[in-house]
């Protein structure tokens, strides 16, 4: 290959490859990716050749314009030049992540069959589709936030909304009478895909962002969708999802469904419950006001330091840092739900402390069991997931036993319904060797004594070099020569190498094999025959094991729901405690929350800025209800507290709602039901910068 003059910064560049070069002049494996490269035109083609994937044509010019790569091609003199670019396989995944993040999609296409057992040109086919809201590798993903992808319909006084996070299997749909609300709705969830109808002008008309790509999709009838919903579930209807009367959000729901079905290449297995939610069970935080009080987001710099959740996520684990950040988007509405919420995080504080971190030191050892087992279930699962699954799993039953102890309804229900799998982790702990290599076509993932055979292959290749050492003995002892040496290389396989010097005492049986310098390199039948024998166990032994894992991988998929739903309890587990660690680091107190319509704070403190501030914060009482004390009038100068007020009444208000302790001495909240603010969009509050400040 050789570098032509291109320069992609001078063209508005896209996936949509042109062909320029007519398809007789093309070889075999061109025409091959011509063809595949028509049934993903709006992706970037991972064509895989060899140990590299590369890219051709525009989705050449594009990827090495984002990836900064040198852009070649085959022969520059060439009238048609094609234009290419490739990256290797094994550091793939850091490309695609650039990619992916840039917003395109990118297409891999797989080697499906063996190269030295292919009749002309090697198969291909396309895997999987990797798209902004459809990523399954653990290196383009944040650990403690949802990778959602979304969809929309609306019929003109009604809109659907449905989204799912591929990685874990959570799957929502709802409606929404409002377009206002529709869209509000999408910055909530925030996707980093967005689907809506083609032909919906109104829709491609809205603010839809944070959606991070956009990406219209063909309109479906309900008939369809509810026929292609109940055939993904294996059910008759969609009344036990609860959302059989809801005609946009099943169309919208069966659209992604659709979709995310495509990018994968398969059924999407560990899609099981279509979960129906309606907002008004939920405080509502529009977008702006999330903004403002810096729910999850600094307004100066974007970052989770300084901002509530980055004050409130003390999390041991991924799944449940995504929990908290969930209920931290969804306050509850519902007075019991919330109590179940403070009735546990009292027991996992004060007095039980001890046990509480008892129970996060063992959480810290659990890994995301969310993801992994949906990695599993879709086969994209390597051993070192298998074995971060099964040392999970072994933490579950030491939880269980320190719960025990517990009477909280909440915990109580986690207490029973934590499921150690035992027969998923035996599986993994007989077939899986502890510590596997990084990569799997290296081989050794497969435990010593689990497969009959596979002992038998190993102790061949493992006696190789006891075999080797004896031969080399006897040739030394049979010619008199004892600089006789046997090597190995990948070239000429095994070989018997003699000085110059040495020659003229060669056996007769010696087969010459190569000259070289200061030396002869020679082989004997007896050799060759020992070489078939060993390479020939090697390379049994790499597709036993493939076969093997894959074999151990199906069954533990087999286990998903039980995996899925001790994933779900542990995730809940770790954010009440959480709530527990901060309410007895920051001395909170248990709020009243109650129907009524009052808000009683005494002694309230700013729950970020008393954690970040060197001087004592001074605390301040509120009063608010429908009948005497219906609104506030606060003044005072510049940078007296004005913003921090009323932020620290909102965010109290929102951790109580979320089922936490509050920064208080007493607090007794009425649930509301919208949060609103309009402040000051400069200030910094969780360093004690107003907006004035200069």
């Amino acid at each position: 290959m050789q570098e032509i003059i291109l320069n992609p910064d001078s063209e508005v560049l896209t996936p949509h490859s042109a062909f320029p070069v007519p398809h007789s002049e093309l070889t075999p494996a061109m025409r091959q990716y011509r063809e595949i490269k028509e049934t993903c035109k709006d992706a970037i083609l991972f064509f895989r050749i060899g140990d590299f994937y590369e890219m051709f044509f525009d989705d050449a010019k594009l990827a090495a314009k984002v990836l900064n790569i040198a852009l070649t091609a085959r022969d520059k003199n060439k009238d048609n030049a094609v234009p290419m670019c490739g990256v290797p396989y094994h550091a793939a995944a850091g490309y695609i992540a650039k990619l992916v993040n840039e917003g395109h999609k990118v297409a891999v296409c797989e080697q499906t069959e063996d190269a030295k057992e292919a009749k002309g040109i090697v198969r291909r086919e396309i895997t999987r589709i990797i798209t902004p809201g459809v990523v399954l590798e653990e290196e383009l993903l944040d650990a403690k936030s949802n990778n959602f992808i979304a969809s929309l319909t609306w019929n003109g006084n009604l809109g659907g909304l449905s989204f799912m996070d591929v990685t874990t299997g959570e799957f929502k749909v709802a409606e929404f009478s409002g377009i206002n609300e529709l869209t509000e709705e999408v910055k909530r969830i925030a996707p980093k895909e967005l689907l809506i109808p083609e032909n919906d002008l109104q829709l491609a008309t809205c603010n839809l962002q944070p959606a991070s790509r956009v990406t219209p999709v063909s309109s479906i009838r309900y008939d369809d969708a509810e026929r292609g919903l109940t055939g993904h579930f294996h059910v008759i209807s969609l009344d036990g999802f609860g959302c059989a009367s809801l005609h946009e959000g099943v169309k919208a729901a069966w659209m992604l469904l659709q979709y995310v079905k495509e990018t994968q290449r398969g059924s999407l297995p560990h899609i099981q419950n279509l979960s129906t939610y309606h907002p008004h069970q939920f405080m509502v935080i529009d977008s702006m006001t999330k903004k403002n009080l810096e729910l999850s987001e600094g307004i100066r710099h974007g970052a989770k330091k300084g901002t509530l959740l980055g004050l409130m996520d003390k999390t041991k684990t991924a799944m449940g840092g995504r929990r908290l950040r969930a209920w931290l988007d969804y306050p509850l509405k519902d007075v019991a739900e919330i109590n179940r919420r403070l009735d546990a995080v009292q027991e996992l504080s004060g007095a039980d402390k001890l046990v509480r971190e008892e129970i996060q030191a063992h959480l810290v050892r659990v890994y995301d069991m969310e993801r992994l087992i949906v990695r599993i279930s879709l086969d994209t699962a390597n051993p070192r997931d298998m074995v971060s699954l099964k040392d999970s799993l072994k933490t579950v039953p030491v939880i269980k036993n320190l719960l025990k102890s517990f009477h909280s309804a909440l915990l109580k229900g986690i207490y029973h319904g934590l499921d150690e799998v035992k027969e998923a982790s035996d599986l993994i702990e007989a077939g899986i060797n502890p510590a596997p290599p990084a990569m799997m076509r290296e081989g050794g993932f497969i435990r010593d004594g689990f497969h009959a055979e596979l002992d038998e292959l190993r102790n061949i290749t493992r006696d190789g070099r006891d075999w080797i050492a004896g031969f080399e003995a006897a040739e030394k002892k049979r010619t008199g020569i004892s600089s006789l040496k046997v090597r190995y290389n990948k070239v000429f396989g095994y070989y018997i190498e003699i000085t110059r010097a040495n020659l003229e005492q060669a056996p007769a049986d010696y087969i010459r094999k190569q000259t070289m310098a200061n030396a002869e390199r020679f082989i004997t039948p007896e050799l060759k025959d020992y070489e078939a024998k060993v390479l020939g166990a090697e390379e049994r032994i790499i597709e036993l094991e493939q076969r093997l894992f894959q074999d151990i991988r199906r069954r533990i998929a087999d286990f998903r729901d039980r995996i899925q739903e001790t994933a779900n309890l542990l995730a809940g587990l770790d954010a009440l405690g959480a709530f527990a660690e901060l309410s007895d680091e920051m001395n909170y107190v248990r709020p009243k929350v109650n129907d009524g319509d009052a808000i009683n704070i005494v002694e309230g403190r700013h729950p970020v800025i008393e954690t970040n501030m060197e001087e004592r914060l001074v605390s301040n009482d509120t009063l608010l209800d429908g009948t005497d004390n219906q609104i506030i009038i606060l003044t005072g100068p510049n940078m007296a507290g004005k913003s921090t007020y009323i932020r620290q009444v909102a965010l109290i208000v929102i951790m109580a709602q979320m089922g936490c302790f509050v920064p208080a001495s007493e607090a007794a909240i009425g649930v509301v039901d919208r949060v609103f603010t309009r402040i000051g969009a400069s200030d910094d509050i969780a360093r004690g910068h107003s907006t004035f400040m200069v």
